[in-house]
């Protein structure tokens, strides 16, 4: 996927401001920013559901143009706000979207129980989807984006709602996702917690404009150059002589633990102003 020079503008507002990004085949890229910054814009236009004002967008090395979007969407999984049918069962709801993308039945039945199973909903699959809780409507979102086997997966807050377990499990079948190397996955969030460690590449977003781009090991370590060490004694009485020296002292020391910074340090560092 290639982005080249994206801007949008709604009337005198600027949404999207000459982004470029690049993400490989299998990578995770990172849409990092607050509430506001203009990451469901930059899905919607990476996706063709929205015409960009300028810039280029290209899927699998084909530009997507109002004829190639469709098509080239058939390929790709969005889990968005958008809405369920409430009075379908969740079953019911993802092989209407099996239809959708011109599943067999057969095949429709089979991935149905797989993504119910990765996400935790196979116990609720005949549970009217206007029944279920936030947190398990968030589950059936993820497993519609899921359905298609995509080559291409766009998630928007994936963990949002979801108990700490619900979550941990989600998180874990993207890991799993990213190991095997064939799907590529763009995370739009603000909440990193649990997201961090999945991201290959990050865009960072401030109001519409690119703060920072790149690699997440290339963008902590270009932040901060030099390493802070914190070395752990056994003893209180200990750690004041290595104010004195630890050498003089005849001290052993069990360990030397580098505290890298984090990309959640990078996010606060370049989006709040706040330096870690």
């Amino acid at each position: 996927m290639r982005a080249t020079g994206l801007t949008k503008v709604f009337d005198d507002r600027v949404a999207v401001a000459d982004l470029d990004l690049v993400v490989g085949k299998g990578r995770v890229l990172g849409v990092l920013g607050p509430n506001g910054s203009g990451k469901s814009t930059t899905v919607r236009m990476l996706t063709g559901l929205l015409r960009p004002t300028s810039g280029s967008v290209e899927l699998f090395g084909e530009p997507v143009t109002p004829e190639s979007a469709p098509r080239l969407r058939a390929r790709i999984g969005v889990q968005t706000e958008a809405n369920l049918y409430h009075r379908l069962t969740v079953a019911e709801n993802l092989r209407t979207w099996g239809a959708l993308h011109g599943l067999s039945r057969s095949a429709t039945e089979r991935r149905v129980s797989e993504v119910l199973e990765v996400v935790g909903l196979s116990d609720r699959r005949d549970s009217p989807v206007g029944a279920l809780s936030k947190g398990l409507r968030q589950k059936a979102k993820i497993a519609r984006a899921l359905l298609s086997d995509p080559e291409l997966i766009f998630l928007d807050e994936p963990t949002a709602g979801l108990d700490p377990e619900a979550a941990l499990d989600v998180l874990g079948h993207l890991a799993k996702l990213r190991a095997d190397g064939d799907t590529t996955i763009v995370l739009c969030t603000h909440q990193l917690h649990g997201l961090e460690d999945l991201c290959d590449d990050v865009v960072m977003l401030d109001r519409g404009r690119v703060v920072a781009a790149g690699e997440v090991t290339e963008l902590v370590a270009a932040h901060w150059p030099d390493r802070e060490y914190v070395i752990r004694v056994s003893e209180r009485e200990v750690a004041e002589q290595v104010v004195a020296g630890l050498r003089a002292a005849g001290v052993t020391v069990p360990d030397a633990e580098s505290t890298a910074p984090s990309l959640h340090d990078l996010y606060f560092a370049l989006l709040s102003g706040e330096e870690s």
